[in-house]
């Protein structure tokens, strides 16, 4: 049997990618018990929701008085968002794990890949940040 030794940046890829994935879930988890059991007041009484569910995103938004895009972090106080802290952690997961590779190529001395990472890392992040969706 041959011990095949995995690369340095598949390894940190994949030790990020389990941890973030694993603390994302356990979050998810934890706070949506919260929310559930309501330890955690919500936002939007949980009775209401069911005539809620049936509205678009925007007007769900003016029916609740809520805001759009990020303004969720700033109400963490409320179990219907605190909830949504383990999806944003899941969905940084996969940015996380590009980013932790970027030194060991640097380290490597491979540039194109480097520059590839941070690239990707970038376009991410652009694209979580919902500024292109500001222009439409």
């Amino acid at each position: 049997m041959s011990h095949h030794r995995l690369p340095p940046e598949q390894m940190r890829y994949a030790t990020v990618l389990h941890w973030a994935t694993l603390i994302g879930f356990v979050t998810l988890v934890v706070t949506f018990v919260l929310y559930m059991t309501g330890l955690a007041t919500a936002e939007v009484p949980l009775h209401q929701l069911p005539q809620l569910w049936k509205l678009s995103a925007a007007d769900y938004a003016r029916a609740t008085g809520l805001h759009e895009g990020w303004s969720w972090l700033f109400a963490m106080d409320k179990g219907d968002f605190l909830s949504l802290l383990g999806i944003a952690m899941l969905s940084a997961s996969p940015i996380l794990s590009i980013a932790a590779v970027v030194p060991v190529y640097l380290k490597e001395k491979n540039y194109i890949y480097a520059a590839l990472g941070l690239m990707a890392v970038l376009v991410l992040l652009y694209a979580a940040s919902g500024l292109s969706m500001r222009h439409s």
